[in-house]
């Protein structure tokens, strides 16, 4: 019988590609993998009976639990992160150290050395092994996964990060969840609704800058918002763009970064930010905007290695400047040295170096099932049957019915639902990656 592995997904459009990477080097080495939701983390020991379980993260005190329980079991737990770049001391130690101590992890996959130097400081025993592998999904800029440029116009890709503006507009509630976990252990976190408020301002100087770069007709603009963003907002600005501009203006909500990248010419961040990390990858010229300079957002000595713009009548001639690659020169050394630092040094490797410490580790493993209880039983059944109906774990008819009468009430329950994978999803992301790998 072939060794199994399943991976809970959180979010299909932040995380389903890299996750299917990883899967298709398993799979090559002989390893079958599940690819499922997060929500459906107790029902995957039945259906699945897996040799390892990887999850994005073991905060919640259920998942804490759980934990436990599969090393009762002998099931193998791991930890991938779905961000791994933590450049504020404060949020790094306690991600690394004060949320874990009661989980029982045998892998945790990290970014980079800072990430697995603070676990270690952390860790009491309950990590067992803390391997650092780099960004899988990065090894979409690199051969044979890499995507070529179709457009010769100049095409700026615009990314955002605005994640916590959104709280602003919704019930109180949501954002005393979200932050709960953080507000009593992280000082710069104790004040939540100022960072609320900065993002949400940072969000309006924005469109200043948006509105002023879409003034020159010699360019094509992309507009990517951060997949867990309120994208209505986006929409409602691009609904008032003229319809003879929207030949060269595109807002994507739907596009991976990676799918994106290699089509510009030129990305611009708002800030600090992950996408300026990838485009420095893909070989693209970088622009970050200035906005706020608050210090969970802004970091000086990131900002030193891209043009910055901090006035929207200036932004058009900065985009020139990148195009021309105007300093790209200075800033490549340094550039290098920071990837080096946090992402391992890309070279397009990291998802199958990952996917070669999963199999080593689960050919030792013999889970003893014997001990799945009825509760795991009747989860178990229901996610296979949703299976043969494409429907993911979380499918409820009658929350999407009170989600389309009652947005307000029920908009995070759909709005969970939407990032959840359908099984279609996942087939359709195994097979996309086989179809890259083979087809140069």
């Amino acid at each position: 019988m072939k060794k199994r592995v399943v991976f809970l997904i959180d979010n299909k459009k932040r995380d389903l590609p890299g996750i299917a990477l990883i899967s298709y080097h398993l799979e090559q080495m002989g390893i079958e993998t599940f690819l499922e939701p997060l929500e459906a983390w107790r029902a995957v020991l039945y259906a699945r009976k897996p040799h390892m379980i990887v999850f994005n993260h073991l905060l919640g005190s259920h998942l804490v639990k759980y934990s436990q329980e599969l090393h009762e079991m002998g099931v193998l737990t791991a930890v991938l992160p779905n961000e791994g770049i933590l450049y504020n001391k404060e949020v790094l130690e306690f991600n690394a150290s004060k949320f874990h101590n009661d989980a029982h992890i045998d892998y945790f996959f990290v970014w980079n050395e800072a990430h697995k130097e603070a676990l270690q400081r952390g860790n009491e025993g309950h990590i067992k092994h803390i391997e650092t592998v780099g960004v899988p999904r990065f090894d979409f800029y690199f051969e044979p996964l890499k995507i070529k440029k179709s457009s010769p116009s100049p095409t700026v890709l615009v990314c955002t990060n605005f994640v916590f503006a959104q709280f602003l507009d919704k019930d109180p509630i949501y954002a005393d969840k979200l932050f709960a976990p953080w507000k009593e252990r992280i000082p710069s976190y104790k004040d939540y609704w100022e960072i609320i408020k900065t993002n949400h301002d940072s969000r309006e100087k924005f469109f200043q800058f948006l509105d002023a770069l879409i003034q020159d007709e010699n360019l094509n603009i992309i507009l990517k918002p951060h997949p867990s963003e309120d994208k209505t907002v986006y929409e409602k600005w691009y609904e008032k763009i003229p319809l003879q501009e929207k030949n060269r203006i595109k807002l994507d909500t739907e596009s991976f970064i990676w799918e994106l990248i290699p089509q510009c010419d030129v990305e611009i961040a708002c800030e600090t930010c992950t996408t300026t990390l990838e485009s420095w990858i893909a070989q693209k010229p970088t622009i970050e905007l200035v906005l706020n300079r608050h210090p969970l957002f802004y970091h000086e000595f990131f900002s030193k290695m891209t043009l910055t713009c901090e006035k929207p009548d200036e932004i058009v001639s900065t985009v020139y400047k990148a195009i021309n690659k105007e300093k790209e020169e200075s800033f490549e050394n340094e550039r290098k040295r920071h990837l080096s630092i946090w992402c391992d040094s890309p070279e397009g490797k990291s998802s199958r170096k990952l996917a070669l410490i999963i199999k080593n580790a689960v050919e030792k493993s013999k889970p003893d099932f014997s001990k799945i209880d009825s509760l795991h039983k009747r989860k178990g059944i229901k996610l296979l049957l949703l299976e043969k109906l494409n429907k993911p774990y979380n499918y409820n008819p009658l929350t999407l019915l009170k989600g389309r009468l009652l947005p307000k009430k029920y908009g995070e329950k759909i709005r969970i639902y939407e990032k959840t994978p359908k099984p279609s999803d996942v087939k359709f992301w195994k097979n996309r990656i086989k179809e890259l790998m083979h087809e140069k």
